[in-house]
């Protein structure tokens, strides 16, 4: 199997990684925005985003889809699926979601459910057999529910469980024979991004070793503004009046209601009704207006305006490589972004800082991802590439 996959990849390097070709002088430089928000209160913004709950909207489709998967296998075991692969955006943190919805799901059902223990990618991939072997060994002894079901495995972020190398897919040749062993006792519970799942198949044919394929479903506009609701009432955050007759008429209530209701279904449709995307280009739309009244005191206050997406900037083949490598992994270390790539560290590490210049990747600590602001756009860009992305 494992000559078949490097001689796989060597003859499929151009249908994963081929591009049509591009004018090198159409470059489009990203506009800056004319009014910045101070950075001290944008990230007072950016950490009560990051302290929401999971929105509920996608909370309750994995628990309705958790449920109608598990009652199936439960009531035909022998003949029903017995796994359920729940799908993300790739800059959507899948691995929180997933575990809160499962936790809510397992305290509803009264199911056990054993997580396998990856919160990140391990340092060194050959160690994933050994750590899925030992785990598995340890919960032995069948968990008995009322259902008298077995077990309920739950691989929060497949994402972690390879790298784009010929050594780094091993793990998932293992876990796709662990997923047809006992069938009849064990239910598994698969989460990973578009861009990664789709690319596993192509290399790997996972689909073919599990059950339902559910993707997040896009979150209805009203359901984006009451989950960001809190932030514009914490922050006191009113909305730039986008027409010049709302400038002349007085407000109502009413109208200011229909305009935020605008508003978010401009922002839903150009964040396709993903919840972190969404959040990102909220905040990126907020700005601080200054006026000075005749006895020149002045007043401050936080306005948004209709948010929109940046054109990219141009960006060279080697660097769209750097961007979906981030986009198939998830978060990647530089050096696991080498080894992906197959470039040494230090060719690859001046091209990370360019693109972080240009706000496309972002770093935290030391894991490097895509900033989800520009998502929608370079996800367009990458397609129409020739890169291979979900639902493709």
């Amino acid at each position: 199997m494992l000559g078949k996959l490097q001689n796989w990849l060597i003859k499929q390097s151009s249908v994963l990684f081929s591009w049509k070709t591009e004018d090198s002088n159409s470059s489009q430089n990203r506009t800056p925005s004319p009014r910045e928000l101070p950075a001290a209160i944008k990230q007072q913004i950016q950490e009560q985003i990051d302290n929401l709950d999971n929105n509920p909207t996608e909370e309750q489709a994995i628990i309705e889809t958790l449920d109608n998967a598990f009652e199936r296998w439960l009531n035909n075991p022998e003949t029903e699926e017995n796994s359920v692969v729940i799908l993300s955006s790739p800059v959507t943190a899948i691995s929180p979601v997933i575990a809160d919805s499962i936790k809510k799901w397992s305290l509803q059902k009264q199911i056990a459910v054993k997580v396998l223990p990856f919160d990140a990618r391990p340092p060194d991939m050959k160690s994933i057999i050994p750590i899925v072997k030992d785990f598995l060994q340890e919960q032995g002894q069948k968990t008995e529910t009322k259902q008298d079901v077995s077990e309920v495995f739950v691989i929060p972020n497949l994402d972690f469980c390879f790298l784009r190398s010929v050594e780094g897919l091993n793990a998932i040749e293992y876990l796709q024979s662990l997923f047809c062993q006992h069938s009849q006792q064990r239910f598994w519970i698969i989460g990973a991004n578009q861009v990664s799942w789709q690319y596993l198949d192509l290399v790997s044919n996972i689909s073919a070793f599990c059950g339902e394929v559910f993707v997040l479903p896009e979150v209805p506009s009203d359901k984006l503004q009451t989950w960001l609701n809190p932030i514009i009432e914490s922050f006191d955050i009113g909305l730039e009046k986008f027409k010049l007759e709302q400038q002349i008429l007085e407000d109502t209530e009413e109208s200011e209601q229909n305009d935020w209701q605008k508003y978010f279904e401009h922002l839903a449709d150009i964040s396709e009704g993903g919840s972190l995307v969404t959040a990102e280009l909220f905040l990126n739309s907020i700005y601080q207006k200054t006026e000075t009244d005749k006895e020149e005191q002045t007043e401050q206050q936080l306005l948004t305006n209709y948010p929109e997406l940046s054109d990219l900037p141009f960006i060279d083949f080697p660097e769209q490589y750097i961007l979906y490598s981030l986009l198939l992994h998830g978060s990647l270390t530089l050096s696991e972004l080498a080894e992906s790539l197959g470039d040494e560290k230090g060719e690859v590490t001046g091209k990370v800082q360019v693109l972080r210049r240009q706000g496309l990747i972002e770093q935290h600590h030391q894991m490097l991802t895509i900033n989800p602001f520009h998502y929608p756009k370079l996800k367009q860009k990458l397609s129409s590439n020739n890169f291979i992305m979900s639902g493709e």
